[in-house]
């Protein structure tokens, strides 16, 4: 018989760790795009050496030591995500416009006495980068033949008591439980388990929208020495939302399964937080016509909080509607640390009619770690870090942008490419591993007071998604091709 009775709160403390913060939210949160002007964005977000423009707040802060007057921008940035899905050979695709801001932030730059000091000026700046974007929208869905996700579950309950399933799966098969679409029979005294999907058949289907992104306040200060060393230091405090709700659909569309018609299991997932970390950057400019950058991004320390409810709604074709929903998440504090970035560059000026310039970006993903705030956990989060060190590596990221100037107008291009961050043997394919490119272009219009820039961007990335697997079977997993196309207007002042 079934115990439909949730046995206290303590229950949900140890399954806190359950839903899973996992290998997969530390990368999701190091993995940034980082937020820029349209002059920037224009140009592959390429800037490390040329400085001058508020995106080097974030990226080099010694570029910041290369304004010669203060300012004022603001970036609207509108973006639309493309992300085409394929689930057993049938495609589906869907999209998700916003509009956010890249940044906005001023600059006041000291005064410049070439004479009686070595040190040729001072600068500050404070304000807000956008560094990751988190909505999408994405269908999955085909006919399985094969199995389904009750059978994942089946395999989870074997050697299990029907009396534990609320304490060990409150947030999954607990519900499936509770809502028959699991029960057993009796065999001689023990439990035997079965499905209402004992052979399969259904259209399975999975829904997923994302929310938020990662924004950050950059407060940098920067020196100016002899014109040709130029320093710069960010403290950065960070921002973080990121949510999720998902659904997972199984439902009988040709109408051959007995005594089922379908399932709806719902997910929702919010993060949020904030982080701090420390950026120091240098320029060194032997010529006028050419520059070298270093810059050093020190991890970033998020304190999270996780919020997670789960819900089901079953029709068993008796007549009966069945919801059933998730026990009540006791919040779960925990901390993530994100890989230190090095970024080198490299600027070429010719004369007052081009800018070249090249960034080089390293990181390990497999530094990433996850620790929770109740030391009482942390044993559960030993597999988690263990995760990031086999399963993720070295990243490395080039980004290149060119300006042309004629006049008061501004012509620029750019692009860039990320290695996967996962070790070679996980990477299926090259249109599955999270490696991303992209190209860039942009127009800008300046003027002593103020300018004007437009820029476009366009990036592709791929995934892959295995919904569940079983022991002694094959599943099929989802593969998914995302493009992102934006659109970013920066409107600056100088004073």
């Amino acid at each position: 018989m079934k115990n439909k009775l949730i046995t206290g709160i303590t229950i949900f403390l140890i399954s806190a760790t359950a839903h899973a913060q996992t290998d997969a939210d530390i990368l999701r949160f190091s993995m940034l795009n980082y937020g820029s002007t349209a002059r920037s964005l224009g140009m592959g977000n390429s800037f490390g050496a040329l400085g001058a423009d508020f995106s080097t707040l974030a990226i080099n802060p010694a570029g910041i030591a290369l304004y010669r007057k203060s300012e004022f921008s603001v970036s609207p940035l509108f973006s639309n995500r493309n992300i085409n899905s394929e689930y057993i050979k049938n495609n589906t695709s869907d999209n998700y416009f916003k509009f956010a801001f890249g940044n906005l932030g001023m600059v006041w730059a000291g005064s410049r006495d070439k004479e009686s000091s070595p040190w040729k000026g001072f600068a500050f700046g404070i304000g807000y980068n956008k560094t990751n974007d988190f909505s999408s929208r994405y269908i999955a869905e085909a006919g399985n033949a094969k199995n389904s996700l009750l059978d994942n579950y089946m395999e989870q309950l074997n050697g299990v008591d029907p009396d534990d399933i609320p304490s060990f799966y409150p947030f999954d098969i607990d519900l499936a439980w509770q809502t028959y679409l699991l029960d057993t029979i009796d065999d001689a005294g023990t439990p035997y388990y079965y499905s209402a999907l004992p052979f399969a058949g259904a259209l399975q289907r999975k829904t997923v929208e994302t929310r938020g992104g990662q924004g950050e306040w950059d407060f940098t200060f920067g020196g100016n020495y002899e014109d040709m060393f130029f320093f710069g230091l960010t403290l950065g405090v960070t921002t973080l939302r990121y949510f999720e709700e998902s659904t997972w659909e199984e439902s009988d569309d040709q109408d051959t399964i007995p005594f089922f018609e379908s399932y709806q299991y719902n997910q929702t997932l919010e993060t949020s937080g904030s982080g701090i970390n420390i950026k120091a950057g240098f320029i060194f400019k032997p010529a006028d016509a050419f520059r070298l950058g270093l810059a050093i991004h020190s991890p970033t320390w998020h304190s999270l909080v996780d919020e997670y409810s789960t819900s089901i709604k079953t029709d068993l074709e008796d007549g009966v509607i069945r919801d059933y929903t998730g026990p009540v998440f006791v919040p779960f504090d925990y901390n993530i640390t994100t890989p230190f970035r090095v970024i080198t560059s490299m600027g070429i000026i010719i004369g007052k009619q081009m800018a070249f310039n090249v960034d080089y970006e390293f990181l390990d993903y497999s530094q990433g770690r996850i620790r929770p705030v109740n030391k009482s956990f942390s044993s559960d989060f030993t597999p988690v870090n263990k995760a990031m060190r086999s399963k993720y590596t070295a990243s490395h990221n080039l980004r290149a942008g060119l300006e042309w100037r004629f006049e008061q107008l501004r012509f620029r291009a750019g692009g860039y490419y990320s290695t996967s961050p996962f070790e070679s043997a996980l990477r299926v394919s090259e249109k599955t591993d999270l490696s991303r490119y992209g190209i860039t272009g942009g127009l800008g219009f300046r003027e002593k007071k103020y300018y004007v820039d437009l820029a476009y961007a366009w990036s592709k990335s791929g995934s892959y998604l295995l919904p569940y697997s079983l022991n002694n079977q094959t599943t099929e997993g989802i593969t998914f091709s995302q493009t992102d196309n934006r659109v970013l207007i920066t409107v600056g002042f100088l004073f």
